[in-house]
């Protein structure tokens, strides 16, 4: 029915389209958002591992590496921040793959 270069082609994953820009890496004294203290302005550098439905979730929210935050309330690991002039939920699973550096 079907020849072995059919069934493999159908069979391996899609390239990654080249339209994707790279995401910049998360520098080296970055850490979890989740350690930011109480009333930190923090910069986003980037997230831990590849995540492409957060990342696009968090863009959605304004937030995105460079974008600056801080921190309103923390409670049990999940925190609110402020975005400009807009305060935003955070789970405890998705602060803890938010990588941050201190504002300057």
């Amino acid at each position: 029915m079907f020849s072995a270069s059919h069934w493999f082609a159908r069979s391996t994953p899609p390239l990654a389209s080249p339209a994707q820009a790279p995401r910049p890496a998360p520098s080296s004294a970055s850490f979890g958002i989740g350690l930011a203290s109480l009333g930190a302005c923090v910069r986003v550098t980037g997230l831990t591992g590849e995540f492409p439905a957060l990342a696009k979730r968090l863009e959605g929210m304004g937030i995105h590496p460079g974008s600056e935050l801080e921190v309103i309330q923390r409670e049990a690991g999940a925190l609110i921040v402020r975005v400009g002039n807009t305060r935003v939920a955070l789970g405890a699973g998705m602060a803890h793959k938010i990588l941050v550096t201190p504002c300057v």
